[in-house]
């Protein structure tokens, strides 16, 4: 009768079984988001989570009014040319793309 409506997932549902990605600490957050505003200037940019085995930074991309809820991949931070991007539309979609890559392992 009635449908379930699946739950909205969050960082504190990640665990190791994202690996090789793992969730920032405060500390990394500041530091890794302070990394991408200096390579991504003028975007709305908040680190959360990054890959052990390469340089991608996962990241909430707030949008240009500070109201988005997606969830930006971004590699090459520490490359000469311009970082590359992949979109989700927020954050179960990316903690299901991170699970299956975990999985591929």
């Amino acid at each position: 009768m009635f449908k379930r409506r699946e739950k909205e997932r969050t960082t504190e549902d990640a665990m190791s079984s994202i690996a090789p990605w793992e969730m920032l600490d405060e500390a990394q957050i500041a530091a890794q988001t302070a990394r991408l505003q200096d390579r991504l200037p003028g975007r709305e940019l908040i680190a959360m989570a990054r890959r052990a085995d390469t340089d991608a930074v996962a990241c909430f991309d707030k949008g240009p009014d500070g109201t988005g809820k997606s969830v930006l991949v971004v590699t090459g931070l520490d490359g000469p040319s311009r970082p590359a991007e992949v979109h989700y539309p927020g954050f179960s979609a990316w903690f299901d793309a991170a699970l299956a890559d975990g999985q591929r392992g």
